[in-house]
């Protein structure tokens, strides 16, 4: 009895509907992935569902949150992102989210930017990283992470040299 009582409080199907609401977000952004590689030259976008937070109501829209990871000596390029999203014939209907509330302090999220929709039922999070893979593999006590920064470094040299030469 205990436990029908709990789901009937608390299943009440909210998560999916509000999940479901936002997944038209990360839908739009798989199909743009390109411009991940053609306008940021990321070494490595991941991304995942990310809880919600401040400046919405109730739980707030599915928050996707993807870090764009950079070599060293690479400029983020964010403007240029933010415009193809938010491009009026081909992008995503976002806008820059200046309402929310900064939850870390301003100067950890000097290269975060969230992008929301008008009805705000999804939040895009795009945080820019930089990685030094040589101090990747300096710093490993794990020959796991060693090698992976062995082999992405092989990959950027190879990629480089190959992009090089085409000119």
């Amino acid at each position: 009895m205990e436990e029908l009582s709990f789901e009937q409080q608390w299943n009440t199907g909210e998560w999916t509907r509000q999940f479901r609401s936002g997944a038209w977000s990360a839908s739009g952004l798989l199909r743009r992935i390109g411009l991940f590689h053609t306008l940021t030259a990321a070494d490595a976008v991941t991304g995942y569902k990310g809880l919600g937070i401040n400046g919405y109501d109730g739980s707030g829209p599915v928050r996707w949150c993807l870090d764009i990871i950079h070599r060293s000596g690479v400029c983020y390029q964010k403007q240029e992102l933010v415009s193809a999203v938010t491009d009026p014939e081909f992008g995503l209907p976002v806008a820059r989210a200046g309402h929310l509330d900064a939850i870390y302090p301003p100067e950890t999220m000097e290269n975060w930017i969230r992008l929301d929709d008008e009805a705000r039922t999804g939040l895009i999070e795009l945080r820019f990283t930089t990685c030094n893979y040589e101090q990747l593999q300096v710093n490993s006590c794990d020959p796991k992470y060693q090698a992976i920064a062995e082999a992405v470094e092989r990959r950027v040299s190879t990629a480089t040299k190959r992009r090089h030469n085409s000119h």
